[in-house]
């Protein structure tokens, strides 16, 4: 009898199970709601809150180092006119070329547009909120399973899991870390405060 060996065709190499089906289910009971967010709030969450890092790192770079390395390029060349004319102050006539103390130009205005660009990218969805804490946890949690499963977790996904409907583009768009996520008391629940979505991949 003749052995079989594995087939090497195409349909052997394609007949691999496929992934399976992502399936969200709702968690909260009801009287979950949303809520649109102010022209205020998105400039604030585009601009300070995802990428306060940024800000920092900015700060830090452009303004305070050179800041310093000025300061210091003062002191010496003080220093130095007063050893050699008795006061500070250039002598008449003389010049200093801050060009050539100088040892690195910090224009980072190349950075700063590119901070500028991907600060305003994202998607505006309108925020979630639910009548109790521990709901708002359950749904981060659960969140948290999608991602550990599935490597994304999309803003349709988080209307899916508080009970709500959403627009098909609310798909496109969503997290693959929540780690900063919170949840925060408001007058009208328990609102779920998530980092800026991105594009699915």
């Amino acid at each position: 009898m003749a052995e079989e060996y594995p087939s090497n065709s195409n349909r052997a190499k394609n007949d691999k199970p496929a992934a399976p089906e992502k399936k969200v289910e709702a968690v909260v009971s009801g009287g979950a709601k949303t809520r649109k967010k102010s022209e205020a709030k998105k400039l604030a969450d585009t601009f300070i809150s995802e990428d306060a890092g940024n800000v920092k790192n900015y700060i830090l770079v452009d303004v305070l180092i050179p800041a310093i390395k000025k300061a210091v390029c003062d002191i010496v060349t003080n220093g130095i006119e007063m050893i050699l004319y008795g006061e500070t102050g250039r002598a008449k006539g003389s010049t200093v070329n801050y060009s050539k103390i100088s040892t690195r130009r910090y224009d980072r205005s190349g950075e700063r547009r590119d901070y500028t660009a991907s600060a305003r990218r994202g998607f505006d969805y309108d925020e979630v909120i639910v009548p109790s804490r521990g709901e708002a946890q359950k749904i981060l949690d659960c969140m948290d399973e999608v991602i550990a499963q599935y490597r994304f977790v999309s803003i349709f996904d988080l209307y899916e899991l508080a009970g709500l409907d959403a627009p098909y583009t609310y798909d496109k768009y969503g997290w693959s870390d929540i780690s900063t996520a919170r949840v925060l008391s408001v007058r009208e629940g328990y609102l779920i405060k998530l980092p800026r979505p991105v594009p699915v991949d």
